[in-house]
């Protein structure tokens, strides 16, 4: 209790934490001449910085849960010096007063140098759950990486009802597969590989990068068909890898069109509905239909996404992907502080979770607390529930792909610790060297070290496939499965989480096209 008090003292104060006291005034860039067009951005401490590009038409109107429509080529030099529009959604975690809106589908690139040519490329896919974020949260800025030498892109993808509400089986296919954030993602890779050129970049070496529900989304974006051939790398930051089946996605999708009063095949009726309805609905959604997953709104398991985003690599997927994945060792703390989980609520929750699993709740306390006889019962919920929805899935698609894959896989153990919530999730966005989006969350400890280590490893992985640096030989995560504990001093661990790697392969070997999770 007294630590939650802090906390909540701590937040209450916490401003984003960005590196520069000076603001300098941007100047403007020359006009880069790209497939999609005129471009003019704008220079700031030698980086180029474009925002708000158009990649796809506004998903709205006759378009809404539709697939993707690329941008024409427009004939005007367009001013890419002020971030577009971001997707409606739910909550947010941005300092910055974005506008959300229709006109949503849009990216950013930072370039050192856009006149270079065979810069690696890296596309960040921001978190939030698939309901809320940006590729405009000041975090995400990715001048750090262009000075390191890639040519860095976010982006904004759909979100939410507009993004993952399933419709297709009540009005036909092609009307709202469910997976239309993943389709975006696919559309922001094909608009990167015609025109990265133009912006100093390789298209023939493009790493895509995410943390929480990005990862989740690139991992469901590399099982969707379409995305092959346009993904060189992937780097995978404490993804939860959920999907839903269509059956539990339609019943979604009749309670969301019941709750609002429309017919189950007026589609005309359900377009006009404005979008800020469904982000006010979100709420009473996930009290009503939470059966023990991270969040409501996911990918489904269809003829769109024939294969779990977790069993993709034992199925064939992805194997010409490098792998670079991991996981933060406390993941579930912060969501232990922001919804209160604890005592008989967060032994409920824990529950869920656990059962939708397939295993018995004492067995997992029992064996959580054989291998630490001095945690508390409060504390092995959280680690169980850190486990099964960030830890699991993340080793699965490691070893499927370390088995298989004609390329390498790299994985690691994010052990950086913060004084107030440990090594706990989200953490590791310090990659970008921004700061967080929470200063508390740092506990104030200085980390710019460890920062500044990840990303040369980033950057190492997206240039050679290999997250190996002049200061830290990382190994393959092969029969020995050898992990990098990434911390003040990082180190390699000579087996996959050490000792709970025993405990945690019976689930990791569950199918999870069939385990219901």
């Amino acid at each position: 209790m007294q630590r939650r008090k802090f906390m909540l003292g701590a937040a209450s104060s916490a401003v984003l934490a960005t590196t520069g006291c000076v603001r300098e005034e941007p100047a403007l860039s020359k006009v880069i001449s790209a497939p999609a067009g005129r471009i003019q951005g704008h220079v700031t401490r030698g980086v180029h910085r474009f925002l708000g590009i158009p990649y796809a038409d506004p998903p709205f109107g006759e378009r809404r849960w539709m697939p993707p429509v690329r941008r024409k080529p427009w004939s005007h030099v367009l001013q890419a010096t002020k971030y577009g529009q971001i997707c409606p959604q739910t909550g947010g975690n941005s300092a910055d007063p974005l506008i959300e809106g229709e006109d949503c589908l849009n990216l950013n690139i930072w370039s050192a140098d856009p006149s270079a040519r065979g810069l690696p490329v890296m596309v960040w896919v921001h978190g939030g759950g698939q309901i809320s974020g940006s590729g405009a949260d000041k975090i995400y800025d990715g001048s750090n990486f262009a000075k390191d030498g890639v040519v860095l892109v976010t982006c904004n993808r759909r979100l939410g009802a507009e993004g993952f509400l399933y419709l297709e089986e009540l009005f036909g296919e092609g009307i709202g597969p469910g997976n239309l954030g993943m389709q975006d993602l696919i559309c922001v890779l094909q608009w990167v590989a015609d025109n990265i050129q133009s912006f100093g970049g390789d298209p023939s070496n493009i790493t895509i990068f995410g943390e929480s529900g990005g990862a989740a989304a690139i991992q469901a974006t590399i099982a969707t068909p379409g995305a092959g051939g346009l993904i060189n790398q992937a780097i995978l930051q404490s993804g939860g890898h959920s999907a839903q089946r269509p059956a539990t996605a339609k019943k979604i999708a009749r309670y969301v069109m019941d709750q609002l009063a429309i017919g189950h095949k007026d589609l005309d009726a359900l377009r006009l509905v404005p979008w800020q309805k469904f982000v006010d609905l979100y709420p009473k959604l996930s009290e009503r239909l939470h059966w023990g997953q991270p969040q409501i709104y996911q990918p489904v398991l269809n003829e769109h996404m024939p294969v779990h985003p977790v069993d993709a690599t034992f199925s064939g997927v992805g194997l010409d992907i490098a792998y670079l994945i991991g996981t933060c060792r406390d993941e579930a703390e912060l969501f232990a502080w922001l919804t209160e989980l604890e005592g008989s609520q967060f032994e409920r929750r824990a529950r869920q979770v656990i059962k939708a699993a397939g295993a018995e709740f004492s067995e997992v306390l029992a064996r959580y607390g054989a291998l630490n006889p001095s945690m508390k019962k409060e504390d092995c919920f959280t680690a169980a529930l850190g486990d099964m929805w960030f830890r699991v899935p993340s080793l699965r698609i490691a070893e499927g792909h370390r088995r298989y894959s004609t390329r390498d896989t790299y994985m690691y153990l994010f052990e950086w610790a913060s004084p107030i919530l440990g090594a706990t999730h989200a953490l590791d966005l310090m990659v970008f060297g921004n700061g967080l989006s929470l200063s508390f969350m740092s506990g104030f400890r200085d980390f710019d070290k460890t920062a500044n280590f990840m990303r040369k490893a980033w950057v190492a992985f997206a240039q050679t496939g290999t997250p190996t640096t002049a200061d830290q030989t990382w190994p393959r995560y092969s029969e020995k499965r050898s992990t990098l504990s990434i911390k003040d001093t990082p180190t390699v661990m000579g087996s996959s989480y050490q000792d709970q790697f025993p405990m945690l392969e019976p689930v990791i070997n569950i199918h999870w096209g069939t385990a219901g999770l």
